[in-house]
């Protein structure tokens, strides 16, 4: 438990637009919203384009060293996420609508037993919109992540398993429009995680390697808004890192996101980018901040992302 948490052309069919009639129905990405209005305004659905970047890239992650009993390691950081453009299903840059969100979240990680720990990712969104049907602004809790890691087998790389779940613990907003906290489903999604050092060598160098099989089910906790009809997707994040002078980690990491069927109407993919910095500030003690940008995206957003954050843990022996 050496290493530290660092906390990612055509118009798109018409199945991926909000669309508002006069029969009193929103879809957005399959997800009847009711609501009265009198006219047809079709508007790009920003949550729905925009949050796959925004909110499955957290800046907290899980890596494959296991906490054992009684250790743990708890973060309060805040992260700006930023898109002023957007990807379409066939990759096509669009900028008819924008969406940042400022999320403030706890995540944390506490050893249960030898080898095995409870971990969680609890976020609270603030989040703007803007796109032809005009300017809205949300904000609410948003996907809370809970899972159970385990290392059960003892091999020459740290290696661990992992069961998630994401709740979503918010409602969609009442305004037409307006920009949600999540997809509103929950989703379980299963993970392998395998990584190592180098300092046999001598070399203060880290890595890992985290994915994971995320089944997205349509349930939530609003029976009168089920959740999207999206496919099932392949998740990882793969980072290195180096300590500089045995005081400051820098990593480089990269996350996708990329659904094993793609339907082009309502599923979203990505991959994203980008350095970090940890600094310990005393044996409890660090500062850690990270960044990334989007070079792929389908059906989602373009944009950039930076956070940081405050943790605290135990003393390493």
């Amino acid at each position: 438990n050496t290493e530290h948490r660092t906390p990612n052309t055509e118009p798109p069919p018409i199945e991926s637009l909000f669309y508002f009639r006069y029969t009193g129905t929103v879809t957005i990405t399959s997800n009847p919203y009711r609501f009265t209005m009198k006219s047809y305004i079709p508007v790009i659905a920003i949550t729905a384009v925009f949050l796959g970047t925004a909110l499955y890239a957290p800046a907290a992650a899980a890596s494959p060293w296991t906490l054992d009993r009684g250790e743990y390691f708890l973060q309060l950081g805040q992260s700006y996420y930023n898109a002023s453009e957007y990807r379409d299903a066939g990759g096509g840059i669009r900028d008819d609508a924008s969406y940042s969100n400022l999320t403030s979240y706890a995540y944390g990680e506490v050893g249960l037993f030898d080898d095995v720990h409870l971990q969680f990712y609890a976020p609270f969104v603030a989040a703007w919109s803007e796109h032809e049907a005009g300017s809205f602004q949300h904000h609410s809790f948003g996907d809370t992540l809970l899972s159970v890691q385990a290392s059960p087998v003892d091999l020459q790389l740290p290696t661990s398993i992992r069961l998630e779940t994401k709740l979503p613990l918010y409602a969609a907003p009442d305004e037409p429009g307006a920009p949600i906290a999540g997809d509103h489903q929950i989703d379980v999604s299963g993970w392998l995680s395998v990584g190592g050092g180098l300092h046999h060598w001598e070399i203060p160098m880290y890595f890992y390697l985290d994915a994971g099989y995320v089944h997205r089910t349509r349930a939530n906790f609003d029976a009168q808004r089920p959740g999207g009809d999206y496919s099932d997707a392949f998740s990882a994040r793969l980072e290195a890192g180096y300590t500089v002078a045995e005081l400051v980690d820098l990593s480089i990491g990269t996350s996708a996101f990329l659904p094993y069927s793609f339907n082009e109407a309502r599923d979203e993919a990505y991959v994203t980018v980008g350095p970090g910095v940890f600094v310990p500030l005393t044996e409890r003690i660090a500062v850690d901040a990270d960044a990334y940008f989007t070079p792929y995206s389908r059906n989602a957003g373009a944009g950039w992302a930076i956070s940081a954050g405050i943790s605290l843990m135990n003393p390493v022996d």
